[in-house]
């Protein structure tokens, strides 16, 4: 569960401050599917880097599963991301001239657990699950844009995360492309309890989700 309480997060802007999230409430249960909507600078994708662990916050509480992150060394931060959060994003973020399972095997060399050959043995079936398991040995920048984020989404899965953050996941896709990912990432929330929470500006996209949230200016308006 992600439980975030009274949040505020501010900019240095010149002289001044911005106040980029205004007193933010809200809760995500465990398995539950959310889209945060608003325009381009409304504070949604601040509010998304804050619940991945990819920024701070000057005051109120955010706990994943019980825990208050604020004041979480970095490294317990980076343990607690790597652990439970996986990331789709826009660009796809891949490692362009590296192979398909190369990139998807990449957030299990930040944790020491696995063998080379059980990291490869995992990432296949997570190339499996999002099927694209014959495209494995080809480099990334041989592939479509669908089948570049269906790699993106077997490196968020290869952890068996609780969540999977996607950050306008459709927006560099045509619309064909982008209903099979959302009917992807649809089928990963319903059927491994993964909880799945869509950062986009797109009503079509927001519509896969169980719930939509609204920002504007910083704060939640419904």
């Amino acid at each position: 569960m992600i439980e975030i309480s009274k949040l505020n997060k501010y900019y240095k802007v010149g002289k001044g401050k911005m106040h980029a999230l205004k007193d933010i409430d809200l809760t995500v249960n465990d398995g539950e599917s959310l889209a945060i909507q608003g325009k381009s600078g409304a504070g949604k994708s601040t509010l998304m880097h804050i619940i991945g662990l990819l920024d701070n916050y000057d005051s109120g509480s955010l706990k994943i599963d019980g825990q208050e992150v604020k004041g979480l060394s970095d490294g317990k931060l980076a343990k607690l991301r790597n652990e439970k959060i996986g990331f789709v994003m826009q660009d796809f973020s891949l490692l362009d001239h590296k192979t398909v399972i190369m990139n998807v095997m990449l957030p299990l060399f930040f944790n020491h657990k696995y063998s080379f050959s059980k990291m490869r043995k995992l990432a296949l079936e997570a190339l499996d699950r999002v099927g694209i398991k014959d495209q494995a040995e080809k480099k990334a920048n041989q592939l479509s844009g669908g089948q570049r984020q269906r790699v993106a989404i077997a490196r968020a899965i290869i952890s068996s995360p609780q969540i999977i953050l996607a950050d306008e996941p459709t927006g560099a896709l045509d619309s064909e492309t982008s209903v099979e990912i959302m009917e992807l990432l649809k089928e990963l929330n319903a059927n491994s309890g993964i909880t799945l929470i869509v950062i986009t500006h797109d009503d079509s996209v927001a519509d896969y989700c169980e719930r939509k949230i609204i920002i504007k200016d910083g704060s939640i308006i419904s």
